[in-house]
């Protein structure tokens, strides 16, 4: 009985490609995570122009 199951090929192109793929996304989610660290590090708190509230107003 022969085996029809689909074999995976190990080629160095493969290798290669899949390397390149790898490298491609690691370096879009550390571009993607060095983005939403700034992103937070850059707010500003809210500027406090609320002006004290007394009885004595009107």
């Amino acid at each position: 009985m022969t085996d029809q199951r689909q074999r995976h090929q190990h080629g160095v192109t493969k290798n290669i490609a899949e390397g390149i793929g790898g490298l491609i996304t690691g370096a879009a989610l550390v571009m993607l995570l060095r983005g939403l660290v700034k992103a937070r590090g850059n707010r500003q708190p809210a500027p406090n122009n609320a002006r004290p509230t007394t009885g004595d107003s009107a």
